[in-house]
């Protein structure tokens, strides 16, 4: 039984007429019959009788109008459920949820003005668990996930730089490695977070065992102090192109562009067929 065919029958029992359900459903009365007549078939029976004013339910078509109705209902539930546009469930780190997902989002939803998601800031354990128990659509990630279940697609690198304020010795030029010295050194992080530990490899590789002086969970925090001219540091060059652009921190690429952090987005393998999901991926990673 169809949606249609559902339909027909229950205005057909609302009006006692076939002719008035065709002009109530904008439908011509031929359309009607042969929808009614689809259904008797379906259902096996006659479900009305014609009467002196009309048509009027048998037996089993009043035993076949409840059932009806609430089919009816719930189909149209359904479908407006689907057609409803679903917010999007956004997890990243604290990093690309300051300085980069405000910037895609607004993008997007301008672009796309009934776009709506729910958008969390998490840590990359947080992030995969998300991604796996269903708390979340697409996760942001700083660093490579390898799961059965779970999809990855790079976007483009961001080059790790060595930042310091203006007026450092070193903001005309990087002396070089064997001049580092006892240098202070203002860290993200703690030492188990992957940027930590590509930056901590780097250096060491180096030859450079830095004096942190202070370690921050926050980007903008260990801008905040290099800007008081506490220490140098080592920063994604997308979370101080503002200050850099501005003259306010000195930014330079000691590692020759080997030293970058990944980006990539990842999400279950499932949502590669979901087209709406996929038109909002394909976007990011064109205007990332």
């Amino acid at each position: 039984m169809d949606l249609q065919s559902l339909e027909v029958f229950l205005a057909i029992a609302r009006y006692g007429s076939l002719n008035r359900a065709a002009q109530a459903m904008f439908l011509a009365q031929s359309t009607v019959t042969h929808r009614l007549k689809q259904l008797e078939r379906q259902v096996g029976t006659p479900l009305f009788v014609r009467t002196a004013t009309g048509v009027s339910l048998t037996g089993e078509g009043r035993r076949l109008l409840p059932v009806a109705a609430s089919v009816v209902e719930q189909l149209r539930a359904f479908t407006q459920h689907r057609e409803k546009p679903q917010a999007l469930t956004i997890v990243a780190g604290k990093a690309f949820a300051s300085y980069e997902l405000p910037r895609l989002i607004g993008e997007y939803r301008r672009a796309h003005p009934h776009f709506t998601c729910f958008v969390r800031s998490t840590l990359y354990e947080e992030s995969i668990a998300a991604l796996l128990t269903g708390a979340a659509d697409i996760a942001f990630l700083g660093h490579e996930v390898y799961h059965p279940h779970i999809h990855q697609e790079f976007l483009p690198c961001d080059r790790i730089l060595l930042v310091t304020d203006p007026e450092h010795p070193w903001a005309s030029g990087f002396p070089g490695f064997s001049h580092w010295g006892a240098e202070p050194v203002i860290a993200f992080g703690d030492h188990t977070a992957p940027f930590r530990q590509r930056v901590d490899r780097f250096l060491a590789q180096h030859g450079v065992f830095p004096n942190v002086v202070m370690e921050l969970d926050s980007f903008s925090a260990v801008k905040k102090m290099v800007l008081q001219q506490l220490g140098v540091t080592m920063l994604p060059e997308r979370t101080i192109r503002e200050e850099v652009d501005a003259g306010r921190l000195i930014a330079m690429d000691i590692a020759n562009g080997q030293l970058t952090r990944p980006t990539l987005i990842a999400y279950l393998h499932a949502k590669k067929e979901d087209d709406a999901f996929q038109q909002f991926v394909q976007w990011i990673k064109s205007a990332y």
